[in-house]
């Protein structure tokens, strides 16, 4: 099975950045109060929970954060005690891997603790293929969706919400296109056996998912919001392309072939997002098409 190497906190930073400012809907939709307890699953290095955490420190509320990356999880950590004096008290950041929250003994341990569970742009990453491969097939997304929100519903308080922002169907459709076909045709496979390390569905999904396949959820207000996106980042596209597309381009062993691979996959971006400047002498953007999905959930 081919290795899965965790984000580093300073690349994030470097070639996503952008991402945490555009979760304002998400947030606004968390609607959090004083005294929630609140579970972020995909806290990453704890942007948002900053804001979250600014609001439980006018109750008894607490937030705790879920990331298997180390270096997030000290990101996130040192992030909320240098930007907010006591906030470390209210929040609490965890090493753990988010896809099946039953497995990990804290939260076995916590059947219906949190009044809010909150996810911001990691889902679709949580429901991908962890291996990238049919040849290490982890099985159907069904499977992993129903562990996944089967967890959530384990650790959430009866008429508490379940609240999150992750990628739709559609979501970097000219990306995906482009690392898949490189990556296979560098493997000489054929694409449909390339499994993706991320999964896009739509509404309709996610509600036959929580409501019928796995049970104890209405679906309450949910939207798919077509965001194209200037990569904005400091990494600009190349970085953005290294990070997003790290799982598959890692499925090609040879260290020139997936450097090839990725500046073939950038040169095609460059093409197919390039935004021409309005005015003489301004500058060319990449704008990628991001789909967003937003769901708010009832736990029953």
């Amino acid at each position: 099975m081919t290795s899965i190497r965790e984000w580093k906190a300073d690349e994030y930073q470097k070639s996503l950045g952008f991402v945490p400012k555009l979760a304002t809907k998400v947030l606004e939709w968390l609607d959090v109060k004083a005294d929630d307890k609140v579970l972020d699953l995909g806290c990453g290095d704890g942007i948002l929970d900053i804001e979250i955490g600014r609001v439980l420190a006018q109750g008894g509320g607490k937030l705790l954060g879920l990331d298997r990356s180390p270096s997030m999880i000290r990101a996130a950590r040192e992030n909320v005690r240098r930007k907010e004096v006591g906030l470390e008290r209210k929040c609490l950041f965890i090493v753990a891997n988010t896809s099946d929250l039953l497995k990990h003994s804290a939260m076995a341990h916590q059947p219906e603790h949190f009044s809010k569970v909150f996810s911001s742009a990691a889902i679709h990453w949580m429901l991908g293929s962890s291996s990238g491969s049919s040849l290490d097939d982890d099985g159907p997304v069904s499977n992993r969706g129903r562990k996944f929100f089967e967890g959530a519903r384990y650790v959430l308080k009866k008429g508490g919400k379940f609240v999150f922002e992750m990628g739709g169907m559609g979501n970097i459709a000219e990306a995906r296109a482009a690392m898949v076909g490189v990556v296979a045709r560098t493997l000489k496979q054929a694409p449909e056996n390339i499994r993706e390390p991320w999964f896009f569905p739509d509404e309709e999904w996610v509600r036959d998912m929580m409501e019928v396949k796995v049970g104890g959820f209405e679906v309450e207000r949910s939207e798919m919001e077509w965001r194209p996106t200037k990569i904005d980042g400091r990494g600009g596209l190349e970085g953005w392309v290294r990070l997003i597309g790290d799982k598959l381009f890692g499925l090609i062993r040879d260290e020139k072939e997936r450097e090839e691979a990725v500046r073939e996959v950038v040169r095609l971006l460059e093409i197919v997002c390039r935004r021409e400047p309005a005015r003489e002498g301004g500058d060319v953007e990449y704008v990628v098409n991001y789909v967003r999905l937003r769901v708010v959930a009832r736990r029953l």
